[in-house]
């Protein structure tokens, strides 16, 4: 039988290594402190799920979308959690559309990665404290511009 790179399938086709549940057990949650990391993240947005659509509750993966449909008639994302192989991250979308909520303390500043997601490897407190403020700030926001609509009637 020949060796078969394990990027490669049967047919020598390349193929996706990492899926997100293997990612997920070679990252920060592979261990019990990472899985609290993932869990207390989670929190700050899953205080706003009521209001909007869960599209992803996983291992590894939160997401949530608005009711309200975007321009190309999809549902507009509001944010997520996700755990990467060295950090897990929350990313709020109104950061994106509304830079001027971005008040926050240099600590949390530090911890920003590009204009709307924050990375994180360990467990901190107080700036999850203060992320969650923000994640209000920016849901009420766009509760303001119409962004987030009421949940439609079944």
């Amino acid at each position: 039988m020949a060796y078969v790179s394990p990027r490669l399938n049967a047919r020598g086709e390349k193929t996706r290594e990492r899926t997100r549940a293997a990612a997920s057990a070679r990252s920060s949650t592979g261990s019990a402190a990472g899985a609290l990391l993932f869990v207390s993240l989670r929190k700050v947005l899953l205080r706003h799920a009521p209001a909007l659509v869960v599209t992803s509750d996983q291992p590894g993966e939160y997401s949530l979308d608005t009711y309200t449909a975007g321009p190309g008639g999809k549902p507009l994302f509001f944010g997520s959690v996700r755990v990467g192989r060295t950090h897990t991250s929350l990313h709020l979308q109104p950061l994106q559309t509304d830079p001027d909520l971005l008040e926050i303390s240099i600590h949390l500043r530090k911890r920003l990665q590009g204009t709307s997601s924050f990375a994180f490897q360990t467990i901190e407190p107080t700036l999850f404290a203060e992320l969650d403020a923000l994640t209000t700030r920016c849901f009420e926001a766009w509760q303001k511009s119409g962004k987030i609509g009421a949940r439609p009637a079944p």
